[in-house]
């Protein structure tokens, strides 16, 4: 069995047919970063940070399921708006990587599609070797059927070895932050429809409703439900640095509070959230006017601790952030401050992309596609035509 290490993973086009909004044959979009006074499309790299900006029922939401759904074929229990057997329409994405395979490293592009038997999009080897800037291509066709998961018969080698690899890897837990502890790619998706509300019983020390890798995760809600909030992974995670026989223990909850208290309170740095109680199964917020329980914390905070808690519990070495309508919950100042966490995040690990959408022109002014940050490739589209 071959071993596959990945790295450097980086989105660069969806195409999709068919789909949603999208009826007027194939629509592609490019993941690039903007390099002002260039002419060349692909001089700036594929994008670590991009915006999708569109009216509502414009296809915004439908890019994000998109991509979504296309990894959630690989997960143990097949997800997204592709997981059912009478889904329509055609999709793709394609993927840049370094691929190391038994300790030999290659560039390669990995196309994943769905809806077709062959590739929504085929790459010519001039488009390969300008666009991709490689001649490796990892083709993997995945659709369900009433049978289950079925693979196209034109997936190639190297495809297959990606499939192969990713299903042996289903359910492994993370036993560090950061994605350290992974190297497979992950989809995490922040979905429009995402409740922010604190759990009011059934506290335990239970594992979380989402926790060991899937190629694919969606975070639609912050509670009510004790298995859904991140006053669970708190407790899970101050639970498991007290289980290790050796003694040496397992202080992720050190390192998570420690960075989130850095990136939500960086204006305020009298408040923090505190160590999780474990003889109460309870996490306080720490302010100035005394404790309190993490329901204290406004929508806008708590939203961020959601995000950016998950994002650094559940991210591999390899992840993808797809936010949809990102301005939700947030009130101005914390939609500013919400930009700056995700770009210090981006900063630090070049393993994250953040794919954010609105419908909010204002956002343009946060986001300043045109000025050039340190550490960040700022891309974007307007979704305003061949919609029907």
């Amino acid at each position: 069995m071959q071993n596959l290490t990945i790295s450097d993973w980086k989105l660069i086009r969806l195409t999709v047919e068919e789909l949603g909004p999208f009826r007027n044959g194939k629509r592609e979009f490019d993941f690039f970063g903007i390099e002002p006074g260039s002419s060349d499309p692909y001089s700036a790299g594929p994008a670590n940070l991009y915006m999708l900006l569109a009216k509502n029922a414009y296809g915004k939401t439908t890019v994000l399921e998109a991509i979504f759904g296309l990894f959630g074929l690989l997960n143990e229990n097949p997800c997204g708006r592709f997981a059912q057997f009478t889904a329509t329409g055609q999709a793709q994405v394609d993927i840049r990587a370094t691929w190391t395979i038994d300790g030999v490293s290659q560039d390669v592009l990995l196309s994943v599609w769905t809806g077709s038997q062959g590739p929504v999009r085929s790459w010519t080897p001039d488009e390969l070797d300008t666009v991709a800037q490689t001649r490796n291509w990892a083709g993997l066709g995945i659709s369900m059927t009433p049978q289950g998961l079925s693979v196209s018969s034109q997936t190639n080698e190297l495809g297959a070895l990606f499939y192969d690899i990713t299903r042996r890897s289903l359910g492994q837990p993370p036993s560090e932050l950061f994605g350290l502890s992974q190297n497979l790619p992950s989809i995490l998706y922040f979905p429009a429809d995402r409740r922010v509300v604190a759990p009011v019983e059934h506290f335990a020390v239970t594992r979380p409703d989402i926790w060991g890798y899937q190629p694919a995760q969606i975070f639609s809600s912050d509670g009510p439900e004790w298995g859904t909030s991140i006053d669970n992974v708190l407790v899970w995670l101050e639970w498991l640095a007290d289980r290790r026989s050796d003694g040496a223990g397992d202080r992720r909850v050190d390192d998570l509070l420690s960075f989130l208290n850095a990136l939500i309170f960086k204006d305020d740095p009298s408040k923090s959230i505190t160590q999780p109680r474990r003889e109460e199964l309870r996490t306080y917020v720490k302010t100035r006017y005394g404790v309190h329980s993490l329901a204290a914390l406004s929508h806008g905070e708590r939203a961020m601790l959601q995000i950016l808690g998950r994002t650094l519990t559940h991210m591999t070495s390899n992840t993808i952030i797809l936010i949809d309508e990102i301005e939700i919950h947030l009130h101005t100042r914390w939609m500013n401050r919400m930009f700056e966490a995700m770009k210090e995040l981006l900063r630090n690990y070049t393993a994250l992309t953040l794919i954010f959408t609105t419908h909010n022109r204002e956002l343009m002014q946060v986001f300043q596609h045109n000025v050039q940050e340190e550490g960040l490739i700022k891309g974007g589209h307007l979704i305003e035509s061949d919609i029907q």
